[in-house]
């Protein structure tokens, strides 16, 4: 097994890379990358797309054996003490000691922390790979995203933004049953750390109200609520230079991890579809968003498709997009590296590459079991839809997620630790 020991201090440079598999500058330089939150799929994605290319990457995570630090083209990892300020300036000073010239963080989390300790960063002579302060602002506070939309004739769902337990009563009654109620930012960092966000809770009358309501408060911020809209969950993804999109990828979710809603286990890639990728653009072009972005739908197929969120970050489908042919991670390196210089990417990609996280689908299926989300209104999928999805046949040419003749380990390290969590989900 390859060894996953977290080190205290970097390795000597000068590890084995494999060639650029992707177009670029034959002597473009190479840098040192840390790839922060190792234990999501999104930077597995992103050390393979890198480590390929001829870069030197690290890894970080609070995780003991994060996913992406299995990969072969992982140089070293180093273990956080937690999400919280100091835990993140023991990890820049590690990390300047190795000679890493651009971080990227993978979660809004780290995106808040490294984003506040941008200055220290580039005095390390490290580029931070998200958007600064009030542009990752304007992503990550619903509220905010819900009135640049509106400025830009983007549709969202009727949404109240209440600022008392009574006026979340009324506005449930503005809205309509059934409701759903969100915390207004997902990450909110305080003295004692982050606060909890549980995620949306869907409400089908007052009874149910003050149960969802009072868990998605953040201090003095009272959670939306807002109308529940029928559809599909749709999303395009971008890579923007300052409102600028340089790329463009979309796929279609054949199975969500959550029935409910939520990231896929199964998706396809497809075509960007003109109805979401109009509204899209104008938000990303208002936003002046910079770096990759996912922006979600709900959509049933007839009205404008209604806007839910965005994802100021890479998103855990990432993998998906790189095999289709559009390697977002190379790209915003190269963006970054450049000093503002243009980055010109492929337009096209291929579609119906298929791919599944089967970590993804086990997940999916212990929900199933579960049961419906207590106000969830939409139809849900019973136990024998789950088996058939979880051991049946899978469609045609469907390729795995972590597993990779030539980078194995992460789809054993994927199970080691997800049999962790299973195991911590059940006590």
């Amino acid at each position: 097994m390859r060894p996953l020991t977290t080190l205290a201090t970097p390795p000597r440079a000068g590890a084995s890379a494999a060639q650029p598999s992707v177009p670029g500058p034959a002597t473009a330089a190479r840098s040192k990358v840390l790839v922060v939150d190792g234990q999501t799929n999104q930077a597995l994605a992103c050390v393979r797309s890198l480590g390929r290319a001829g870069h030197e990457v690290y890894v970080a995570s609070d995780r003991r054996w994060p996913l992406a630090a299995w990969s072969r083209y992982c140089t070293a990892a180093f273990r956080l003490a937690g999400e919280t300020v100091p835990a993140f300036a023991d990890l820049r000073a590690w990390a300047a000691r190795a000679g890493v010239s651009l971080v990227l963080p993978l979660t809004e989390r780290s995106c808040v922390l490294c984003d506040a300790a941008r200055p220290a960063g580039r005095q390390a002579g490290m580029t931070v790979g998200c958007a600064p302060s009030e542009t990752l602002l304007q992503a990550f506070d619903k509220s905010r995203v819900i009135a640049r939309a509106a400025t830009c004739g983007v549709a969202v769902p009727p949404t109240e933004f209440p600022d008392s337990l009574a006026d979340c009563h009324a506005a449930a009654d503005r809205v309509g049953f059934p409701c759903v109620v969100k915390a207004r930012r997902s990450s909110v960092l305080t003295a004692a750390g982050f606060l909890r966000d549980p995620g949306p809770a869907y409400v089908a009358s007052h009874a149910e109200l003050d149960a969802a309501v009072t868990p998605r408060r953040q201090g003095d911020e009272w959670p939306l609520i807002q109308a529940w809209v029928p559809g599909q969950g749709k999303g395009v993804f971008a890579l923007c230079d300052h409102g600028r999109v340089v790329t463009w990828f979309a796929h279609e979710r054949l199975r969500d991890v959550q029935p409910s809603g939520s990231g896929s286990s199964l998706r396809r890639s497809t075509r960007t579809d003109p109805r979401l990728r109009g509204p899209a653009e104008r938000l990303l072009a208002a936003l002046q968003w910079h770096g990759p972005a996912m922006v979600e739908f709900r959509d049933d197929g007839g009205r404008c498709p209604w806007l839910i969120e965005v994802n100021g970050r890479f998103w855990g489908s990432l993998a998906l997009a790189i095999a289709a042919g559009v390697d977002f991670p190379l790209l915003w390196v190269r963006m970054l590296e450049g000093g503002g210089e243009t980055v010109t990417a492929p337009q096209g990609y291929r579609e119906g590459v298929i791919v599944r996280w089967l970590w993804g689908d086990v997940k999916r299926f212990l929900h199933i079991l579960r049961g419906r989300p207590a106000g969830f209104p939409a139809s849900y999928p019973r136990r024998s839809q789950g088996v058939r999805e979880l051991v049946g046949r899978q469609p045609a040419g469907t390729r795995s997620e972590t597993w990779d003749r030539g980078d194995p380990w992460p789809a054993v390290g994927e199970w080691v630790e997800g049999l962790r969590e299973l195991l911590a989900w059940m006590t």
